[in-house]
């Protein structure tokens, strides 16, 4: 008992010295030199890395995220050559209107699951399909399979299997994508309206209209499509799907001076089969959004002029990327998703190598012969 109580008092004092040894040479000036320098060069490496957003590399999906909780806003995400606008409305309900393309899917899916976890939300209230096209309703398929989805509007034109007991002239489905979004839409059980102008709905103080299809059957897949006017506050939002210039002088002769805007989303990816000069200047918007594809042969330059010509700003998806818009004091502001303002890999080999350098890190060169030592006894010899 008396040999284990000395052992232990000869550990503790052995612990002690060393610890002691550690102290001295710690805060030597050499080692504490180097230790504030390395604490002074990683304080600069995070205040540099989260200042200059640093953060947005490990985001799959960054978001346009300068509007956080702001009562009303509009992203226009960049699908390419395809349609896809998702909307807050003051309730916190969220309605998306078109998907894009079926290979836009995953980027239409991750913003807006991203959107709604930044906003502390979880379901999709509304999806709007305008009109069967691809380029509208493809990315539904992914969306509908990862996101839940309360409501969906969709066009009046029905799948064969749907079609099988209407009679008379009734639009029916030539694709195999739009057959496959319905279909899924039915599986999921989501509510179901066809689009209609006489379909209204007040969304947090949010009027939105429906003011077309207003047949029941057309010739053509991009008259079908869902025009729909959004009211905020004393902001008005038209979003025009694919309609065509038949579709706009009916819209001319039903609604006039009503369809005046201040942002305008056009139709058919600025295509000359849209845009009349006559509907443009009663719209006479203030913002124009556009859907377009950098490696595509829209918007026509046509359609360009026109819109030059009432002054209008031009937000396109190929330049801008996917951006957002709300209103500020009565005002429509617009801002696209950050991007880091630092080059990650060289801050960390900057970092990297000011941390060697201090602690004087060097290499052992391969060919250095140890000096052999010289035993006593030949020595004194």
């Amino acid at each position: 008992m008396i040999r284990d109580k000395a052992y232990w008092k000869f550990k503790k004092r052995k612990a002690k010295e060393k610890f002691q040894e550690f102290k001295k040479e710690f805060f030597s000036s050499k080692t504490f030199f180097r230790f504030s320098l390395t604490i002074l060069f990683t304080t600069i490496f995070l205040i540099l890395f989260f200042c200059c957003g640093g953060l947005l590399y490990f985001y799959s999906t960054p978001i346009v995220d300068k509007f956080k909780g702001v009562d009303f806003q509009i992203h226009a995400l960049n699908v390419g050559q395809g349609d896809s606008t998702l909307i807050k409305f003051p309730n916190n309900q969220i309605m998306l209107i078109d998907a894009g393309e079926r290979d836009m899917g995953s980027h239409v899916t991750n913003y807006v699951k991203s959107f709604l976890e930044s906003e502390n939300l979880t379901k999709l209230d509304y999806l709007v399909l305008t009109h069967p096209d691809s380029d509208h309703i493809g990315g539904a398929i992914e969306l509908l399979n990862s996101i839940e989805v309360d409501t969906v509007f969709r066009p009046k034109v029905y799948t064969e299997e749907e079609a099988e007991n209407m009679s008379g002239d009734v639009g029916i489905s030539s694709t195999k994508t739009y057959d496959e979004v319905i279909s899924l839409i039915k599986e999921k059980e989501c509510d179901e309206y066809f689009s209609d102008n006489t379909f209204s709905m007040n969304l947090g103080g949010c009027r939105v209209e429906f003011l077309s299809p207003q047949e029941s059957y057309y010739d053509k897949s991009n008259e079908y499509s869902a025009v729909i006017m959004i009211t905020y506050q004393t902001k008005k939002f038209l979003f025009m799907g694919d309609a065509d210039e038949t579709i706009e002088q009916t819209l001319i002769e039903n609604y006039g001076d009503y369809l005046k805007a201040d942002v305008l989303k056009v139709a058919h990816h600025g295509s000359e089969t849209s845009s009349s000069q006559e509907f443009l200047e009663i719209v006479n918007p203030t913002y124009a959004l556009l859907y377009v594809d950098s490696n595509q042969d829209l918007p026509s330059i046509e359609i360009l002029n026109r819109l030059h010509s009432l002054d209008c700003e031009i937000l396109r998806t190929s330049t801008l990327g996917d951006f957002a818009l709300t209103t500020l004091n009565n005002e429509i502001i617009y801002s696209k998703v950050a991007s880091p303002s630092i080059d990650i890999a060289l801050l960390i080999s900057i970092y990297t190598l000011a941390v060697a350098l201090t602690w004087g890190i060097r290499e052992r060169h391969p060919y250095r012969i140890k000096p052999r030592r010289v035993p006593e006894k030949v020595l004194l010899e």
